[in-house]
């Protein structure tokens, strides 16, 4: 692993939403050559202690998973978060989000070079919309004190949660890797974008 910093990381790739508006499963697209949560999961592991999807009651994955936890009623990313830390509390999350294509290397590797575990977590910062970009995002242990207490009172904005925290905030080196596809329009379009830029 080519990262240390005083604390182990463990991955979770963020797929237990109901994919909605893209009318089939994120996670199961294909942009690499292989499934999203496939790809997310090989360009994690080396940066990882352990790396896992995170699904929902109605998903199955043959990659280890975690599933949302059922005491948590509200429908976000954030019981996909809250989930990890009751699997392991004493482990930071490296965070990523199935619907972002274009994080890769360089991506991991810019924010674990960047992190500061002192703080409640190391995110990016959107830069159009001047606000931390949650589901891409590392969250330290002493996270989930918080995020305890945030879901207690049925918050379910990770954005505003992070906000309120003393957090590490960088500024991204390629706005391309925020880059989220959410619709089958947008999935379409960029899967064309990329075929007309191969050489």
């Amino acid at each position: 692993m080519p990262f240390n910093n005083k604390t182990n990381i463990n991955g979770l790739i963020l797929s237990g939403g109901l994919s909605s508006r893209m009318g089939t499963e994120k996670r199961l697209l294909n942009y690499h050559g292989k499934t999203q949560e496939e790809y997310l999961y090989e360009l994690m592991k080396p940066f990882c202690d352990e790396v896992f999807v995170s699904i929902n009651e109605n998903q199955q994955t043959t990659l280890p998973a975690i599933q949302d936890v059922p005491e948590i009623s509200v429908k976000s990313p954030i019981v996909g978060i809250y989930s990890a830390f009751k699997k392991n509390p004493d482990s930071a999350w490296l965070i990523i989000a199935c619907d972002m294509p274009l994080v890769n290397q360089e991506t991991i590797t810019f924010l674990l070079e960047n992190r500061n575990a002192e703080k409640y977590a190391t995110a990016f910062e959107n830069p159009e919309e001047h606000f931390p970009e949650p589901l891409l995002t590392i969250f330290e242990p002493k996270f989930y004190q918080p995020l305890q207490e945030f879901l207690k009172q049925g918050k379910k904005a990770t954005i505003r949660l992070l906000q309120s925290l003393d957090i590490a905030l960088l500024q991204v080196p390629d706005i391309q890797m925020l880059k989220n596809i959410n619709t089958t329009e947008e999935y379409n379009s960029f899967k064309l974008s990329a075929m007309s830029s191969e050489p």
